[in-house]
Formats: C-alpha cells, sequence, structure tokens
C-alpha cells in the first residue's frame, strides 16, 4: 500500500516526569519543527498555525498523561469564529497530523501583540477521542476561551477531575514558526500547599512557554516552571509529522460514491483529483479506476 508515510527523522521530543517529592506529574512537549512543517504543508495563516500548534502539543500532551496510555488520541476544537475547526491526532509511537478549517484567517492581534487565537476560533466545544485496543472513548466541553491552553485545563478539571496547569504556545516569526510547545503539570491528591505555592509563583512570573522553548527548549521549560522544585524524568519520546493517508484508501471512498458525486467532482476527461485535508498530499485517479470492471 502506497500510504504517504515517508521515515521522518524525529522532529520533536515529549519528557514525563515527577517534580516536588511526587507531589506534582508533568509533561512538555517541543513541537516546533513539526508545527513549520503542518505550517508549510497547509499553507496556513499565522493565527491558524498558532491554533493548531497548541493543539498538536496539547494532543501529545494529553495522551502521554493519560491513565492508560490510548493507542490514538484526537483532540477536535470546533467554535462560531472564522477559523471554523481545529482537528489535531497523535498515536502511541508519536506521529502527529492535523487541519484546520479555514487555512488561511487573518486576523488583528490582541492589544498585547499576540496572535488572537481565541477570535479565531469563538465560542463552542472542545472534544477528546481516546482509542484503546477495547474501543474508544470521547468526552467534551465547553470551550471557555478559545485560547485552547484555558480549555485543555478545563477539560482536565471537568472530565478527568485533574487539578492541572495548561501552558500552550507558538511562537511565529516573519517567515514561519520560532517556536512551539507546551507543558502540563497535574497536581496530585495531598500535594503540600507549599508545593502549590511555588508553582503558581513559577508560572505567573513566566514570560510564555513558546518564549521559554526559543530560549532553551525542554530543559529551560522545565528549569523555569519547576524551578525551586526537585523533578525526576521519567520518560523521553521523539515526536513527528506523519500522515496516514494513502491513494488506496481515498480511492477506495471515491469508488463507493454515487455516478452523480462522481461526475460532480470529475474533471473534462472523467479523472478526479484530491488533496489530503492533513498534510497536502495531492492525488489524481483516472477514469477506469474510479470505475473499475466487475470481475
Amino acid at each position: 500500500m502506497s500510504v504517504n508515510e515517508t521515515e521522518t527523522a524525529a522532529q520533536g521530543r515529549l519528557e514525563l516526569g515527577l517534580a516536588g517529592e511526587g507531589a506534582l506529574r508533568w509533561a512538555v512537549v517541543n513541537v516546533t519543527d513539526v508545527v513549520e512543517e503542518a505550517r508549510e504543508r497547509l499553507d496556513l495563516s499565522p493565527v491558524a498555525a498558532a491554533a493548531l500548534g497548541r493543539s498538536l502539543a496539547a494532543a501529545a500532551l494529553l495522551l502521554r498523561m493519560s491513565t492508560k496510555t490510548p493507542t490514538r488520541l484526537v483532540l477536535e476544537v470546533r467554535g462560531d469564529g472564522p477559523l471554523g475547526r481545529v482537528l489535531a491526532e497523535v498515536d502511541q509511537d508519536g506521529n502527529l497530523r492535523g487541519m484546520v478549517g479555514n487555512a488561511h484567517v487573518d486576523l488583528p492581534p490582541t492589544p498585547a501583540g499576540k496572535l488572537d487565537v481565541g477570535a479565531a476560533v469563538g465560542s463552542g466545544f472542545l472534544r477528546v477521542l481516546r482509542e484503546h485496543e477495547g474501543g474508544s472513548y470521547h468526552s467534551q466541553v465547553e470551550l471557555v476561551s478559545g485560547e485552547i491552553g484555558d480549555d485543555v485545563a478545563h477539560y482536565l478539571e471537568q472530565s478527568e477531575q485533574s487539578r492541572s496547569a495548561v501552558l500552550l504556545g507558538v511562537l511565529a516569526k516573519p517567515s514561519g514558526i520560532a517556536a512551539a510547545g507546551g507543558m502540563i503539570i497535574e497536581v496530585l491528591p495531598g500535594a503540600p500547599d507549599e508545593v502549590v505555592q511555588q508553582l503558581e509563583s513559577n508560572i505567573a512570573g513566566t514570560i510564555g512557554v513558546s518564549h521559554l522553548v526559543e530560549a532553551g527548549g525542554i530543559p529551560y521549560v522545565v528549569d523555569t516552571l519547576l524551578a525551586g522544585m526537585d523533578r525526576t524524568v521519567k520518560e523521553t519520546r521523539p515526536l513527528r509529522f506523519r500522515c496516514r493517508c494513502s491513494r488506496e484508501r481515498l480511492l477506495h471512498h471515491l469508488i463507493l460514491l454515487s455516478t452523480d458525486d462522481k461526475d460532480h467532482l470529475s474533471e473534462e476527461d472523467g479523472s478526479i483529483e484530491a488533496d489530503c485535508v492533513f498534510c497536502g498530499a495531492h492525488y489524481r485517479f483516472a477514469t477506469e479506476e474510479l470505475n473499475p470492471r466487475p470481475n
């Protein structure tokens, strides 16, 4: 099967660990190169790239922070803003891909000079789908800001009963993505007040997680947000952009279309051209492929 799965070297990294003498569980990701590849493939505007980048970081973090690691996790943000829909997908091997409803959204920055992801997303809901060997499970919450980070924290509190700090960020540059990443820090039951206060103080003093990623990668993010506490790294994993689309899979769907639908999609010579919404791969199918003769 000609799957669009070129072997891509690791483009990012995830670390999972404990801190505060076991009072905090944390995960952190650097997905700068993953988001840059998605931006290039899908021709994303800065605000669309920021929304997708935050969602990709969140999906990777949620998968590793799950009590039982899913085989695949899909995070969907659907709002009434001009961006429409944001979908981020990650599997247990660290393969990431995603898409947005309107790749070319262009909005003025916030008064603070930041990309206005909240306005691009609008009001709506956040939905998380977890796939396991025995089935799939999903839950959703209403968006609280559309900024993704606040919404994921709200999701963890409402659906997982988890008290967590969620920091997600994408830093744009004129020609692409300067930095993208995030961190989730879960406060475990019985955490001492002084540990929680130290964490809150560290977060309040940070300049933003994307700036930390740009300045020093994952080590600098961890050193800054967990300053004054012991920490132990329990796991590290590579991350990469990788799409699961294939010519055969798409052809199968097209063959099943009605004749009217095929006529609507076809070119003058009867062929149909299609692009993958996740990676931008272009496929062309000839008439004889779309209308195979019965055996």
